[in-house]
């Protein structure tokens, strides 16, 4: 079996405008090992989420796509919206930066990861509620029994994140996207969702895309990096050649624009 779980090769997308066709994502390759993150970095309008929704096959109407996007051998675009209704949420699953956004509130947690499990994998609701509840314990949600039957609006910002992690990994996906998965969440619950994502990937092997504005965060959880500007691929490499010597000028300030640790401290003493 090859190491290369995914492979995406000089995929391009095309979207229509008043002013004409405009590519916001050009020829844009990186692959994905098993048990691998790969991040993707960028500022807004990069084209790091374009990717992600052209993978799964939720792009706008009338975007086009060229190249070719691989998981375990098998082509992906060009397939039909039934064949990639089956591989979302199964083969493929993406965690968003808002959860708010994509929990129903008029429903249970617990009935939300039922349903997404019954989609893919059939089964009783007696056993999908099963799979909820031992999904949300495996992302550390408290009481899983008791709290599968609340609302969304029942938990915290972080909360709700670790429930949209359980959903994407119900069915125990090869790849999982997540996409400014920590944005919304304060520094310390940040620390947590990350350390939680590195964990559920070393004990299931899935491979991850992690999508994300900050490199502080990339440095933490990726072992490669691709760089995006303004649609294109300016750098991509092992995040260890990345960050210690990166070979391109828009690379180099992201860098220097994180925060370091030293200069907090100065800062803090300087308002002491």
């Amino acid at each position: 079996m090859s190491d290369e779980l995914f492979v995406v090769d000089n995929l391009t997308v095309t979207l229509p405008t008043s002013r004409g066709s405009v590519d916001v994502v050009k020829n844009v390759s990186f692959t994905v090992g098993r048990d691998e993150t790969v991040g993707i970095v960028g500022e807004s309008g990069s084209g790091k989420s374009m990717t992600a929704l052209a993978v799964l096959g939720l792009l706008p109407r009338g975007a086009r796509t060229s190249g070719s996007v691989k998981l375990d051998g098998t082509e992906l675009l060009g397939r039909s919206d039934r064949e990639l209704r089956s591989i979302r949420g199964n083969a493929i699953s993406m965690v968003f930066q808002d959860p708010l956004s994509s929990l129903n509130p008029y429903y249970t947690v617990g009935l939300q990861i039922e349903e997404m499990y019954r989609t893919h994998r059939g089964g009783s609701r007696r056993a999908a509620r099963q799979v909820a509840i031992e999904a949300l314990d495996r992302v550390r949600i408290p009481d899983p029994e008791r709290r599968v039957d609340h609302y969304p609006h029942q938990f915290s910002g972080g909360q709700r994140q670790r429930v949209m992690i359980a959903m994407a990994l119900c069915c125990s996906p090869s790849l999982l996207i997540a996409d400014e998965p920590t944005t919304a969440l304060d520094v310390t619950v940040q620390a947590q969702i990350l350390e939680l994502l590195g964990e559920l990937q070393s004990t299931t092997g899935t491979g991850m895309i992690f999508i994300t504005h900050d490199l502080a965060v990339i440095s933490s959880i990726a072992q490669r990096v691709l760089v995006m500007q303004s649609g294109d691929p300016v750098e991509y490499g092992t995040a260890e050649q990345v960050f210690s010597a990166p070979r391109h000028e828009y690379t180099r300030m992201l860098l220097d624009a994180v925060p370091r640790i030293d200069d907090e401290v100065a800062k803090e003493r300087d308002t002491a």
